[in-house]
């Protein structure tokens, strides 16, 4: 059977003849971030391909193991930012965001397809050369004290970038569209940038407040001195991708000291003036709403304060990395870092991911954890040059592996509907297709699962019965 295979992003393309292209299809993010530095006490292994939890027709592979046999110490990106302190007149941002460089942020006038300008960053280790742009003609200029290059021309004359690299490994660029040159590079002489760095992520969560601390801390940061709660030592990073998976972060304010180190214990505490049933769990109130309240770990000072609805499927998932506790917590036999997600917390936000499979199909879900350099060696497409990320950090990553499986009897159209395919493509009729995607990228194969997933070594054991 022929393969079809959508890589988005293998090389540094341009969108409109500016930023690196999107995927065209959005299959269901990956949430979980750091890097392995070191692993040690036992073998990692490979998960077995057991039921584990079955959720809205998808089927969560795992695998049956007992002890903690791996410890996995990781670094994670630092904050970065990105900012343009000068502009034409009129000109403010419209998307992205200035502490997070890699999303690329554009800033433009009032209007119908106004003129604007593009702010971009890649990693690009090596010497700047014309490829940066991609286009027919380019400039020698001076960027902030670094050599640069002025580019336009074809395929798009309405785009003029400055490109130059402000460290051996990152590439920025400002792309005016509209503009003429002159404004494009004012912009460039005027842009911030702060590049990320590294920062090591704890396996043991240090000193620490203690659980009925943050628990008090919390009902009098709630003004709920009766409440009945609920607390379990995570991190930001793990308590924010499960609540956006559970669709119950909306609208949570969440100060900056919090997002500038999310990887950091917190004690997540809900509260909820209901009662508390024989099984620990908390019944809301008549109105439907409780508290959450996280907590710094360490100062014992409430870092965000929230409304949140009555459901809790999220915060079950939520792992307890309570030092009192035994073994490894959070269903995974490797002692993982905060801010890398536990294959319970993964399962999770997989098993609740938007997207029904097609009329009687199903989804069944494959999960190893892997690195960035792993995943590159085994299939470059995914990282589409590694472009967005470096290829040489080995970052901890959980590639989404989703199979679609056609109902018995019957075919499924491979590209599936959703994706995007040039003009005239005719889909091919197939028993299942495979989706893989990884931060800022996203592939279908259209046939069995590759060779290479089965082969890709799983980080983090299988998970615990």
């Amino acid at each position: 059977m022929k393969q079809i295979t959508t890589r988005i992003g293998q090389r540094r393309q341009q969108r409109q003849g500016s930023t690196p292209a999107r995927r065209a299809a959005t299959v269901a993010g990956t949430v979980a971030v750091g890097a392995l530095l070191l692993a040690a006490c036992g073998t990692a292994g490979n998960a077995a391909a057991a039921t584990h939890a079955t959720e809205q027709g998808w089927v969560v592979a795992a695998g049956h193991t007992a002890g903690c046999t791996t410890t996995v110490h990781g670094v994670v990106p630092g904050t970065g930012s990105l900012a343009a302190q000068w502009l034409p007149a009129g000109f403010q941002l419209t998307s992205g965001t200035s502490s997070d460089p890699t999303s690329g942020l554009t800033y433009s006038a009032a209007g119908s397809d106004p003129p604007r300008v593009e702010l971009h960053l890649s990693n690009s280790p090596g010497p700047l050369t014309a490829a940066a742009g991609g286009r027919s003609t380019a400039t020698a200029v001076e960027v902030q004290a670094h050599a640069g290059l002025l580019e336009d021309g074809l395929p798009d004359p309405q785009f003029i970038g400055v490109y130059w690299k402000p460290t051996a490994s990152d590439l920025l660029s400002v792309v005016g569209y509209k503009l003429p040159s002159v404004t494009v590079i004012e912009v460039a002489q005027h842009v911030v940038f702060s590049a990320s760095g590294v920062v090591s992520l704890p396996v043991k969560p240090g000193p620490i407040v203690t659980k009925s601390t943050a628990i008090a801390v919390a009902r009098q940061a709630a003004h709920l001195a009766r409440s009945s709660a609920q607390a379990r030592l995570s991190s930001w990073t793990e308590v924010s991708a499960l609540l956006q998976a559970g669709h119950a972060g909306a609208g949570i304010t969440v100060p900056p000291g919090v997002t500038d180190a999310q990887w950091k214990p917190v004690w997540a505490v809900l509260l909820s003036t209901g009662s508390s049933s024989t099984t620990g769990s908390v019944t809301p109130s008549a109105g439907g709403e409780g508290e959450l309240v996280v907590v710094d770990a360490t100062s014992g000072q409430p870092l965000i304060t929230t409304a949140i609805g009555s459901g809790q499927a999220w915060f079950t998932a939520l792992t307890n990395r309570d030092p009192t506790l035994g073994g490894c917590p959070g269903g995974s036999t490797a002692r993982l870092p905060f801010g890398v997600l536990t294959r319970d917390e993964e399962t999770y936000v997989t098993a609740v991911s938007p997207g029904p499979p097609a009329q009687g199909a199903t989804k069944s879900v494959i999960l190893k954890l892997a690195t960035v350099p792993a995943l590159d060696h085994a299939d470059p497409g995914l990282y589409g040059g590694c472009v967005q990320q470096s290829c040489s950090l080995n970052e901890l990553v959980w590639p989404r592996i989703v199979v679609v499986h056609a109902p018995p009897g019957k075919t499924l159209a491979c590209l599936p509907p959703w994706a995007s395919y040039p003009p005239g493509y005719q889909p091919k009729q197939v028993h299942q297709y495979v989706t893989i995607s990884v931060a800022g990228n996203a592939g279908i194969d259209c046939g069995a699962v590759p060779t290479w997933v089965n082969q890709l070594a799983d980080l983090a054991p299988p998970a615990v019965k």
